[in-house]
């Protein structure tokens, strides 16, 4: 399930040292994200370290989550700047999309879906303005996770996918799932959250109208929705590790480590000085498969003993 090595632009660009490296006190980042369950801070100060950057030392973090609420992002943003950080991280397309609304100055760094659609950047080879980073490409995967979940459950024939309407990123993970499902025989329903207070009803709705699994927009609070469709009885699988943990069926998604170690290289290298602007956007190269066997069991799936031995990691 993994995809082993990094890209050569990576090899060859980002981990070469720039002449004429900056020196000073600790860096102050700003880590601007939509949920405090979806981001690993641990993951981010074990990267830095990797590269030599020591918190406290080289660099300060400063946390703003919205706490789910796309419509904070903004004012969290703009509190990031002026904060004076000397770089942000925008983890997701909507706290990258506020971040580039908030300052066309100070750096960012983003884990986002589609930022050349969503305007964040110009290409990803030559981003041309002050946002730089990986390109999640969430929405490319649809039609592997519409096939993980027509292998694991044979019988299905309707799949849910549950939207964030306020994301920029909800229209291609629609996309690219709808044009996949044809090829695999699956029907696709399109879900827009738009009030995360109704997650219990909403859940419950798409049982009864005899959906037969969904899979959840991960800018969305992944989390309470795997709780709720256990609860519910629906099978669910999302990009994020944390959904698998918190009760969905199963995750599908790039592996968070490498993520995060893109992320620190990035900072290592403006911290010397690089302009984002001449930085390329990458893309993940590592995915990795989560299932939940408890939750499996609970909902009377069968996992086959190959699918099982084909995953990164089985909760058991």
């Amino acid at each position: 399930m993994r995809r082993r090595g990094l890209l050569s632009a990576l090899a060859g660009g980002l981990l070469a040292t720039p002449a004429g490296a900056r020196t000073g006190g600790p860096r102050r980042v700003g880590v601007l994200m939509m949920n405090e369950t979806l981001f690993d801070a641990a993951l981010l100060r074990k990267a830095m370290a990797e590269r030599g950057l020591v918190e406290g030392v080289a660099f300060i973090v400063d946390f703003r989550s919205a706490d789910g609420d796309t419509n904070r992002l903004d004012a969290l943003a703009r509190e990031l700047v002026a904060a004076k950080v000397d770089a942000i991280v925008a983890w997701q397309t909507p706290p990258a999309v506020a971040a580039r609304r908030a300052t066309s100055g100070v750096p960012i760094v983003m884990s986002a879906g589609d930022p050349v659609g969503n305007g964040l950047v110009a290409s990803l080879a030559r981003p041309g303005g002050n946002v730089t980073g990986i390109d999640a490409s969430t929405a490319e995967l649809g039609g592997k996770r519409l096939e993980l979940l027509r292998e694991l459950l044979p019988a299905a024939r309707r799949i849910g996918v549950m939207t964030n309407p306020p994301d920029p990123f909800a229209v291609p993970f629609v996309r690219q799932i709808e044009a996949a499902a044809p090829r695999i025989g699956l029907a696709v329903e399109v879900v827009g959250v738009d009030d995360a207070g109704a997650l219990d009803g909403l859940v419950r709705s798409m049982v009864e109208r005899r959906i037969d699994a969904a899979i959840v927009q991960p800018s969305l609070p992944v989390k309470r929705i795997a709780e709720l469709a256990l609860a519910h009885r629906l099978p669910a699988m999302s990009d994020n590790r944390v959904f698998a943990h918190s009760g969905g069926l199963l995750a599908y998604g790039s592996n968070l480590a490498e993520r995060y170690r893109l992320v620190a290289t990035y900072l290592d290298r403006i911290f010397k000085g690089a302009n984002p602007a001449d930085l390329p956007v990458m893309r993940p190269t590592q995915f990795d498969l989560l299932v939940n066997l408890r939750t499996a069991k609970a909902l009377g799936i069968e996992v086959p003993s190959a699918f099982l031995q084909r995953a990164d990691e089985v909760i058991e």
